[in-house]
């Protein structure tokens, strides 16, 4: 039996990179899957390759009343939500002084105001079956790294949310956790590999000894909403090879 059969999960930012891999584990795993995104085009191809347990809705997660029409659109469609992860983000990077108030905006409106409004939404009907929110947060989200104080300090208010809302949920039997990646080979970071100074502190940093891939996060989001993982909540669980331990 797949461990996720009959189970529904919602992937924000599910077309491409770290989402699409996280959508390729819960339906490999027998789950149906909903995700979401700005991209049309790119959302249907990437249903296309998921089949018929996968279904998309094409909708930016910073738009108000976005969050009601995801959770609706996976609830109408499949029936129930047992998962919802908050994996849509940015990366505003650079210094403070280069950063405008637009940057640290749009930055604090995807990375903290979309999951609170998504799990504020969803809370309902993952009372009903037990379920999950799991945030992809990241390591920086608690060390300190030069030019990114924007996107981090946002990540580290994710991270306390997610315990904020695992002490307020968890009394209606609902977990909250997040994944934390590391530096992960997908289309935002792809300048890392061709940047040989930028790797190289990257590796000197990292333990394990290279950059991780999409389904290593994956697979930490699997962990976590496994129902064996029932009595974890409130947590962050770094995904990163080691890096900025």
């Amino acid at each position: 039996m797949e461990k996720f059969e009959n189970k529904v999960a919602i992937v924000t930012g599910g077309g491409t990179g770290i989402g699409k891999a996280i959508a390729v584990a819960f339906v490999a795993s027998g789950a149906r899957v909903l995700i979401a995104g700005r991209r049309q085009a790119v959302l249907e191809q990437a249903v296309a390759e998921l089949g018929p347990r996968a279904a998309f809705i094409a909708a930016d997660v910073c738009e108000s009343g976005a969050s009601a029409r995801i959770v609706q659109e996976a609830v109408s469609t499949f029936g129930r939500l047992d998962v919802l992860v908050n994996n849509a983000g940015t990366g505003t990077m650079g210094p403070l002084t280069e950063t405008s108030d637009a940057d640290i905006e749009s930055t604090y409106r995807i990375n903290v105001f979309a999951p609170l409004a998504l799990a504020r939404e969803a809370i309902p009907h993952l009372a009903e079956t037990k379920g999950a929110v799991i945030n992809i947060s990241s390591v920086t989200a608690r060390g300190t790294l030069p030019g990114v104080v924007a996107y981090a300090s946002s990540k580290a208010a994710g991270e306390h949310a997610v315990r904020l809302l695992a002490s307020e949920l968890g009394p209606m039997g609902i977990r909250v956790n997040a994944v934390a990646p590391g530096f992960t080979e997908t289309e935002a970071l792809a300048y890392v590999k061709t940047d040989e100074a930028m790797m190289g502190m990257v590796m000197a940093q990292t333990p394990m000894g290279r950059l991780g891939k999409p389904e290593d996060i994956a697979n930490a989001v699997m962990l976590l909403a496994d129902e064996r993982a029932g009595w974890i909540t409130g947590q962050s669980v770094q995904a990163g090879g080691g890096y900025m331990l």
